[in-house]
């Protein structure tokens, strides 16, 4: 090869660099992400949010939640908690017109809670408390929303114009690290409470103090509401459409002197905190969440209960003679579509708060059946009270579930780090992600159920296709 071909090879080389360099970092020098629709981002951390991040990417792995938050979330946006909600997780996943592959700002839900009237400190949260948080806003706004027909904006007052935006810039959050502070205004945080890839900043908790919980202010739209309650009165009442994570539980007490059983009580639950103070390991001598949940449904002896039938007489004060034991049963009354269970591992030992890092064996599906109640009751002689709200059929389909999220939290009681175990999207729903704030990376499913878990999301599983027979 002589020189002018020498030339033209480096000519060559040269050109490709060039447009290769160009069609990587763009004009302006910067790196061009390029994001195929449906690829999992992170979220920024502003500074102790790890406790919000992890709870957005767990509910933006339930499909059964996004959809209702789509059915109720209004394109212009005035209903600020739902549609805030519902556009972060899109971006998250990878479906919403802005997503571009860079880490989420989530300082749109933070702006949300604000406007609702809740102070978030500076401090680390604890994740469980803040989904009660959530859902007490989303049920605020569909309350008002199912009182009088048309935008929830007639009723906050908001007039269109002052709906929180859900996105804070995705693609470049701020500048510094945002906190909320009792007085509305932004201020530089703390470093974030992780830094991943690394080991997670952790603070010793005989030198932290117990971090300020989650409270409720007064919220703007209590005042418009209570000033607008008289002009609905006379409007129709419609109940409020209720999360999917809503759910009964059936309970009931048994005289065990005469048998009498009291009438069914039903409450309401968004979420069902299990301990493992009560619960039996197995042969391994780990605990699973099986045993858990029939430590929760076990049949309880209670005293100091007096019975109708028994103790007939009307008197506020039960004297002691008249009182009887009962038997108390507790199990699910209806289950709901997004079962969201909590792993009780903080308990007070010793005079203080210690957490339990034991591992609770949980399975990728879970039936339900075992804890739900049955339409029709046993015979109520005996013991055979304990079947009265017993297990249902085996084969019942509404009580299949199927995990699609998991979080986790590194530390001890008082600091530490969330981080969320998911499942990726639609046609990838098979592939299971490891998120932590901005970090995003796959994983299989058996680390998945070797981890210890704190929160645990379950979806109900689709039925199964119904047999076809060929002839």
């Amino acid at each position: 090869m002589d020189g002018g071909d020498r030339i033209l090879v480096a000519a060559g080389l040269t050109a490709a660099v060039v447009v290769g360099a160009f069609v990587l970092w763009g004009p302006g020098g910067a790196p061009r992400v390029r994001k195929r629709r449906g690829q999992i981002a992170g979220l920024q951390n502003l500074g102790r949010t790890c406790f919000l991040n992890t709870l957005l990417q767990a509910l933006a792995a339930c499909p059964t939640f996004i959809e209702w938050l789509k059915k109720y979330a209004k394109a212009n946006g005035h209903n600020s908690m739902i549609t805030t909600l519902y556009t972060v997780i899109e971006v998250v996943n990878g479906t919403h017109e802005s997503a571009r592959g860079t880490p989420v700002c989530p300082l749109g839900v933070l702006q949300a809670l604000r406007a609702a009237g809740w102070v978030v400190p500076a401090d680390q949260q604890d994740a469980h408390e803040l989904l009660h948080v959530l859902l007490s806003c989303i049920e605020e706004e569909t309350t008002v929303m199912s009182k009088k027909p048309g935008c929830l904006s007639d009723a906050l007052g908001l007039g269109g114009g002052r709906a929180w935006s859900a996105l804070a810039s995705p693609a470049s959050p701020p500048a510094a690290p945002l906190s909320m502070r009792d007085d509305g205004m932004s201020r530089p945080a703390r470093p974030a409470s992780a830094a991943p890839p690394g080991e997670p900043e952790l603070v010793d908790p005989d030198e932290a103090p117990s971090p300020l919980r989650l409270s409720k202010g007064v919220s703007r739209s209590f005042c418009h509401l209570s000033s607008a309650g008289r002009r609905w009165a006379a409007a129709p009442a419609r109940p409020a459409p209720a999360p999917p994570t809503r759910g009964t539980l059936a309970q009931r007490t048994h005289c065990t002197v005469c048998s009498t059983k009291s009438p069914v009580r039903y409450d309401k639950f968004d979420s069902i905190t299990l301990s493992m103070a009560n619960a039996s390991t197995g042969l391994s001598g780990t605990y699973s969440l099986s045993g858990l949940l029939r430590a929760f449904t076990a049949p309880e002896l209670v005293k100091g209960l007096r019975c109708s039938k028994c103790c007939p007489e009307e008197s506020s004060a039960v004297p002691q003679h008249a009182q009887t034991k009962h038997i108390r049963t507790v199990t699910f009354g209806k289950l709901p579509a997004c079962l969201v269970l909590q792993v009780a591992r903080v308990e007070w030992r010793g005079g203080g708060p210690s957490k339990r890092a034991e591992h609770v064996a949980f399975p990728e599906t879970l039936c339900m059946a075992p804890y739900a109640s049955r339409a029709r009751e046993a015979p109520a002689t005996g013991l055979a009270v304990f079947g009265a709200l017993g297990a249902a059929p085996p084969g019942d389909e509404r009580a299949a579930y199927r995990l699609v999220a998991v979080v986790v939290h590194v530390g001890g009681p008082h600091s530490g780090h969330f981080a969320t175990y998911r499942r990726g999207n639609g046609f990838e729903s098979k592939r299971w992600w490891y998120t932590s704030d901005t970090l995003v990376h796959e994983v299989s499913l058996q680390e998945v159920l070797r981890c210890a878990a704190y929160l645990l999301f379950y979806e109900r599983a689709p039925p199964p296709p119904p047999l076809t027979t060929h002839f």
